[in-house]
């Protein structure tokens, strides 16, 4: 397949530029300033604020699928600028539906765990969203342009970590360093999610495209961590001292938006569809383990050529 992918320097966009090179697609990938460098993967830099932009970036590299990885995701930074928020979130994803659906091409948009309220789950599609923050209600508003313009396309609600290019950092990247500098940490115990780790988000999402699927998705972990036993967990497994994460409660924490509690996800429908099980966190931090050793990291620093300006 041609697969466009958009967001291309961040965490998931990176990974799947990857993985959808490993698996033989003719990939195409976009960002804003960072360019791919990577054998046989197409990059054009765009504003995809610019509906005219996304529509001629499209309407040249005419992909049979596109994954929609590109967001705002800093979550005070969405609470301090609602209009950059909602630029990002809900602008830029209409406009890429839009041109997608023109050019006759499959769509995957990304969305979050964080449309929901935090009220006891796990959280099933069905389930009412009622985002309680910026990020949340932006994230929602990109999920309802989407289904309006291009009701084909796929919308997949998800929560991951996993290695990052140079620049970002995942949490379990910011617990791993810390740890490894023998700095104590706080985890929340109060905030439960289901994190998947990215590589394995990665091949599902290709699965996704491939599938043609349409409408709502969770994509997660079969089980639900809090964000503290993830730290934990992350420290077992890279033989590091989990005494240096210590328990925290998120709203101590002076944090600028509101978060939600429970984020965790229900899996069932996607399982069904694809008949496969989403792996369980251990196995996520297992394969995150023997990614680093195999020089997996090596592999996202070569990816992004350094931003020059």
């Amino acid at each position: 397949m041609r697969i466009l992918i958009t967001g291309a320097s961040g965490l998931l966009g990176s990974n799947l530029v990857l993985a959808a090179s490993d698996a033989g697609h003719h990939v195409m990938a976009t960002s804003r300033t960072r360019p791919v460098q990577l054998d046989g993967v197409e990059w054009r830099a765009a504003d995809l604020i610019d509906p005219e932009g996304a529509g001629a970036l499209l309407a040249e590299m005419q992909p049979d699928g596109v994954i929609h990885c590109a967001a705002a995701t800093d979550v005070d930074q969405c609470e301090d600028d609602p209009n950059w928020a909602f630029a990002l979130n809900r602008d830029v994803a209409r406009h890429i539906a839009v041109s997608a659906r023109e050019v006759g091409s499959g769509l995957v948009h990304i969305s979050t765990d964080a449309v929901f309220d935090g009220s006891p789950g796990p959280h099933a599609e069905t389930d009412e969203a009622r985002p309680i923050n910026v990020y949340g209600e932006s994230k929602l508003a990109g999920e309802q342009a989407v289904g309006e313009v291009h009701p084909q396309a796929a919308i997949i609600r998800v929560n991951f970590y996993g290695w990052s290019p140079p620049g970002r950092s995942s949490l379990a990247e910011w617990f791993l360093e810390n740890l490894r500098q023998g700095k104590p940490r706080p985890g929340f115990t109060d905030i439960v999610i289901s994190p998947l780790l990215v590589n394995q988000l990665a091949g599902l999402l290709l699965s996704v495209l491939e599938a043609g699927l349409s409408g709502i998705y969770h994509i997660a972990s079969h089980d639900a961590v809090s964000k503290y036993e993830l730290g934990v967990r992350l420290a077992q497994a890279f033989e590091l001292d989990s005494s240096l994460i210590h328990p925290a409660n998120s709203e101590r924490a002076g944090l600028r938006a509101a978060r939600p509690k429970d984020l965790s996800l229900r899996v069932g429908k996607i399982e069904r569809v694809l008949e496969t099980r989403m792996p369980d966190t251990n196995v996520g931090i297992a394969d995150l383990r023997r990614l680093e050793h195999a020089g997996y990291r090596e592999r996202l620093e070569a990816l992004l050529l350094e931003h020059a300006g």
